[in-house]
């Protein structure tokens, strides 16, 4: 991000009001404290979710992208004050050396749930390449942070480590493949499901192309990219909110254009955009919604864990995740913010000890119990990246990062509209 834009977005948050100030502290430092006390002292390994309207539960499941939420989370704890350096230090070098020395891994991938003490496998997950890529975007921030020789050794083995190649071609069995495999498992092998339409995977391809000199340039522009009209909105692939922030608490895609001159950027702030209108339209009629009760992503509902989304595909069962709604800030910080006022004033009894529950469904008078680590990272994130700019720029202050980004094709923005 150029010294300009981030003047630019220290103004704006400048305006912002003390009241919406002091809500995006108390939700940044809320979410932080879920990444520091909910991430094992002794591995560094990070729960999948955490009771939030409680003050303890017994869950013992960590997520290896909920961990690399972590390692970025560390940074910006210690950046914020709320722990001291050497805490932040500490820990992170805990966790990559315990990522590289007991969790089990695959070809160097990581599976996607594991023991949060042990790092044993756990729910017979797969070896998971978007969750392996998670992990690695935080190492990349926590490292480019720190600026700590462990760490950066622990980073550059847990890279190197990893085997591109083996996951793009399905070990071999289909050498011209472009596009990543979701994942293998062993008893199963590798899932049929690849990453070949626009989603979350975003940062998957990037790191590769910067870590991979192989890595086929082209496997950027295979993916399609279908488009989603939403009373006027245009967009990339619809569906839940999150497809459009996992990659982009990593990527900044706010000034530049790729090699097919498009937009990202703008295509997040148009789903944002058609996914509150959705819920001003409200087509099936739900209890709550409206200009700032807003946000279908996937999460937590009173029939269990859905893939919820709109426009283009996805569920609407009544349920809306709040942390996606405030995750979305990088795109609309005075809706984001006006949401997460109405979410706070409004359901007091969704906000817990992390902030906001998973999810709030008024028609069927449910909420969530519990906050899950990757939807508090990614609003952790946002709102960062929207207060400071510190997690885009260091992410891609790394080498690895702007090779990848140039392979890619990316342009500034100004050379892009020419």
């Amino acid at each position: 991000m150029t010294g300009t834009v981030l003047l630019a977005l220290l103004g704006v948050f400048a305006q912002v009001s003390v009241q919406d100030q002091a809500l995006l502290d108390e939700l940044s430092y809320k979410a932080f404290r879920f990444f520091w006390e909910q991430s094992n002292p002794t591995t560094g390994f990070t729960k999948d979710r955490a009771a939030n309207l409680v003050g303890s539960d017994s869950y013992t499941v960590s997520s290896i992208a909920s961990t690399g939420f972590a390692l970025a989370a560390n940074a910006i704890g210690v950046e914020r004050g709320w722990i001291t350096r050497n805490q932040g230090l500490v820990r992170t070098r805990i966790t990559l050396q315990n990522l590289n020395s007991v969790a089990p891994r695959v070809n160097g991938w990581f599976y996607h749930f594991i023991h949060w003490q042990t790092g044993a496998r756990m729910w017979s997950s797969e070896v998971s390449s978007i969750d392996t890529a998670i992990l690695l975007a935080g190492a990349v921030i926590a490292e480019r942070y720190f600026k700590d020789g462990t760490v950066t050794n622990e980073f550059n083995a847990m890279l190197g480590a990893v085997d591109w190649h083996w996951m793009l071609t399905d070990g071999g069995t289909k050498p011209n493949s472009l596009s990543f495999s979701h994942g293998w498992t062993p008893e199963s092998g590798f899932i049929p499901y690849r990453w070949d339409n626009y989603s979350e995977h975003m940062v998957l391809y990037i790191l590769a192309l910067g870590a991979w000199e192989p890595m086929p340039k082209a496997s950027w522009t295979a993916f399609s990219r279908p488009v989603v009209n939403y009373f006027g909105y245009k967009l990339f692939g619809g569906g839940p909110l999150f497809l459009h922030q996992m990659s982009q608490s990593f990527l900044d895609f706010s000034r530049t254009r790729d090699v097919l001159r498009l937009d990202y950027w703008a295509s997040g702030r148009n789903h944002t955009l058609a996914n509150r209108l959705y819920c001003i339209n409200n087509p099936k009629g739900y209890a709550g919604y409206g200009p700032n009760f807003w946000g279908l992503s996937a999460g937590d509902t009173p029939d269990g864990y859905k893939a919820l989304g709109a426009p283009g595909w996805g569920d609407d069962n009544g349920t809306v995740i709040p942390t996606s709604a405030v995750a979305s800030i990088i795109y609309t910080p005075t809706e984001s913010i006006a949401a997460a006022q109405h979410f706070r004033n409004n359901y007091p009894n969704a906000y817990g000890r992390y902030g906001f529950s998973n999810g709030i469904n008024p028609t069927r008078s449910w909420v969530g119990p519990d906050v899950i680590g990757i939807d508090l990272g990614m609003m952790l994130l946002a709102l960062e990246n929207y207060r400071s700019g510190l997690p885009h720029r260091l992410f891609h202050s790394h080498p690895v990062v702007e090779r990848g980004f140039k392979r890619a094709g990316f342009w500034p923005r100004s050379q892009a509209l020419d």
